[in-house]
Parts: structure tokens; C-alpha cells; sequence
């Protein structure tokens, strides 16, 4: 019994989580694209608005799917890719969670606002935050919403149970921990651009696969990554010149 769980995330799987997450991505750009130019076949469209409705409509289909798989694998499959309390005392895993937060953060500012502009490269934030400005001067209170939704909780549940649950976990059976870190990092930094902030999301997606490694939790991973979106929230409110 106990040979047959651990045969339940395996490398492959993993690895077609990967396939699945990006497959769910396409179809819900050609399905919403299609369906403005339907039903709106005179009104042109921003490439933001189109973006943001395919990206929560593929985050929803990618969920479902994982829930869908989760709950046919049954409960023994559960804590293979972390869905279980933290291993270590709640308290301490939300203090590891605010330490890493924070330096995370401290670091990446260090990056776009004191490294890139010393290299001329000043003022570059990254596609979600486009998408951010864009809807905060040209949206309304249905578009804001909609990325909050996506920035909040759709994205960073999908992008966890994906990369970390699913990814890393799998990798961490058969090769050491820090290298199905670093493996899945590097996959999850070279799905976001602009390319010279990819130090920045390497850095944070390495910090969430620690996380989950050191409290053996997804629930943690997910935590720190809403937090982490949560700021650059906060951050594009008040209008601080440090978005990533």
C-alpha cells in the first residue's frame, strides 16, 4: 500500500502538469480572443483586457483540472504534493514566511531600482504590473476586480499547486531538494518577462520552493506568494515607483 502511494507523483506527472498548465493557457487565449471578436466584433479590444480574461479564465480551467486529478487520486496523494498541515509550528512557519517576504522583497528592490538603473536599464516592470497600471487609467471597478482575483488567489493557487505541488515535488523523489528547486525555478522564471527581471522571479520562485521544502506545506507556498502579489498591490495603489 505504501509503495503504490508514493508511485503517485511521478517525474512524468509532474512534468505534464507543466504541459497541461501552459495547453489550458493557449486554449483560453484562442477562446477569448475569439469570443471578443464574436461578440464584439466592433469594438477593439486591449491586448490588457484580453490578457487578464485569459489568464483567469485559464487559472480557473488549470485549478479545476488539478482539483479534478487531486480528488481522483484520492487522499493518500494528498501529501505528496504538500497538501498537509506544516511540519514545523504554525507560528514559526509564519514567521519564516514574513522573514522570507521581506527579504525577497528588500532584494528585488535592490535589483530594478538600484542595479538595473546603474546598467541604464530604468523604469522596466514586469507584465503584471503593466496589466496593473493599465486597468487602474483605463479600467473600471469589473476590470480591477477581475486582477485582483487573478493577482490574489487564482494565479498564485494555480502557479503553486502547479510548479511547487506538482513539479517540485515530483523532482524532489528522485534528485536532491535544492536541485528540483532550481529545476523548477528556472522553468517557472522563463514563463515571465521581460527577461532582464528574471533574476528577480528566479529569486522569488526558489524562495517559495524553500518554503514548501522547509515546512513540507503548499499552504505556505501559496500564502507567501499571495502576500508577495498582495504588495505589489499595495504597491501600484499608492502609486510607489518600485512595481516588479
Amino acid at each position: 500500500m505504501t509503495e503504490t502511494k508514493h508511485k503517485l507523483l511521478t517525474i512524468k506527472r509532474g512534468i505534464l502538469a507543466i504541459v497541461i498548465m501552459y495547453a489550458c493557457q493557449l486554449l483560453a487565449g484562442i477562446a477569448i480572443s475569439y469570443g471578443f471578436k464574436i461578440f464584439s466584433p466592433t469594438n477593439e479590444v486591449p491586448l490588457e483586457i484580453l490578457g487578464l480574461a485569459s489568464a483567469l479564465l485559464s487559472g480557473i480551467m488549470i485549478i479545476t483540472f488539478f482539483w479534478l486529478d487531486m480528488r481522483r487520486s484520492g487522499e493518500t496523494f494528498y501529501p505528496e504534493i504538500g497538501f498537509q498541515p506544516s511540519k514545523i509550528k504554525k507560528s514559526n512557519g509564519l514567521l519564516l514566511v514574513i522573514v522570507a517576504l521581506v527579504s525577497t522583497h528588500f532584494l528585488a528592490w535592490i535589483y530594478r531600482s538600484v542595479i538595473l538603473p546603474a546598467l541604464g536599464h530604468e523604469g522596466i516592470i514586469g507584465g503584471g504590473s503593466k496589466m496593473f497600471s493599465f486597468i487602474q487609467t483605463n479600467g473600471g471597478a469589473l476590470e480591477m476586480s477581475g486582477f485582483l482575483l487573478l493577482a490574489l488567489l487564482v494565479g498564485p493557487i494555480m502557479e503553486e499547486v502547479v510548479f511547487r505541488g506538482y513539479l517540485q515535488s515530483s523532482l524532489a523523489k528522485k534528485i536532491p531538494a535544492w536541485a528540483a528547486i532550481l529545476i523548477t525555478s528556472i522553468v517557472f522564471t522563463v514563463g515571465h518577462f521581460p527577461m532582464i527581471l528574471w533574476p528577480m522571479y528566479f529569486l522569488y520562485s526558489a524562495t517559495w520552493g524553500w518554503i514548501l521544502l522547509r515546512t513540507g506545506s503548499l499552504k505556505m507556498a501559496v500564502l507567501i506568494h499571495i502576500l508577495s502579489n498582495l504588495f505589489y498591490a499595495i504597491v501600484g495603489f499608492a502609486g510607489w515607483n518600485i512595481l516588479a
